[in-house]
């Protein structure tokens, strides 16, 4: 890929990963290759998500001010900007499954962690605000929700913290709109929930450095992906099936939960 690099937010579809680096958008093929930059504007991107069937890349920039979510075809013109908020806590988190992009802001609140997702269509029409209250991540698998509890602070730039602001899950397993706390007895930091079958994938630093864990939705059968022992794994995201993210700079894959997690 781009030797040398410091490889941040990565995530993937079909044969593609996509990540941050130099401050741009970058696509790379999985297997190996060369890499390409998607964006060219050298300022601050993160999150870049590309859509379920492949077509489409959604992320965030500071090109024209504050954070923004813009998207693009991965063939078409350059993208176009979905929101106009304004708010410095304006980040992509996905898709839905309708085609609409996941964005989680506090714009229009009374503070930086009043962090509410939105489903903002495509064609620049109103942002639909998401019934999960506040929230920094959001991932819906069907009926099915889990979030992550607002969060101004990326856990490896705040390691080992067991404070009242920690990291926190919520499920919502049946769709029923009532949500659970996972972990209500660990202080540890839990972020970067996700939907992988019918598992919950995460971040933790349970063991003091943060590796990649999942469990069933109501919290059982525990078990541990990744043995990192130095430097946080960080930015996990998935396909539903496989689960990439960044550590110390570079890129690491697991192609489903019951492999052993390479450095790509």
């Amino acid at each position: 890929m781009t030797t040398g690099a410091y490889l941040r937010f990565p995530h993937l579809c079909g044969d593609l990963v996509t990540f941050v680096a130099d401050d741009d958008v970058w696509l790379a093929p999985i297997a190996g290759g060369r890499a390409w930059r998607f964006t060219a504007d050298r300022t601050p991107v993160s999150n870049p998500r590309l859509s379920p069937d492949g077509a489409r890349i959604a992320w965030t920039s500071t090109r024209e001010g504050a954070p923004e979510a813009f998207a693009a075809e991965l063939d078409g013109p350059e993208g176009e900007r979905l929101t106009h908020w304004g708010s410095p806590s304006t980040q992509v988190r996905g898709w839905s499954a309708d085609g609409q992009v996941h964005v989680v802001s506090a714009a229009g609140q009374g503070g930086r962690t009043r962090t509410w997702a939105h489903a903002v269509p495509l064609d620049g029409g109103p942002a639909t605000r998401l019934p999960y209250g506040w929230v920094s991540e959001v991932a819906v698998s069907g009926d099915r929700v889990v979030t992550v509890s607002p969060m101004w602070r990326e856990p490896s730039q705040w390691k080992r913290y067991r404070g009242g602001t920690a990291g926190k899950i919520w499920i919502d397993a049946e769709g029923s709109g009532e949500f659970t706390r996972l972990f209500a007895d660990n202080p540890a930091q839990h972020w970067a929930a996700m939907w992988i079958g019918d598992r919950i994938a995460f971040l933790a630093d349970t063991d003091g450095i943060g590796n990649l864990y999942s469990t069933l939705p109501d919290g059982s059968d525990p078990r541990r992906h990744t043995g990192h022992e130095e430097f946080y794994a960080r930015h996990a995201t998935t396909d539903g099936e496989r689960i990439v993210y960044s550590h110390a700079g570079d890129l690491w894959l697991l192609e489903s939960l019951d492999a052993e997690p390479y450095r790509l």
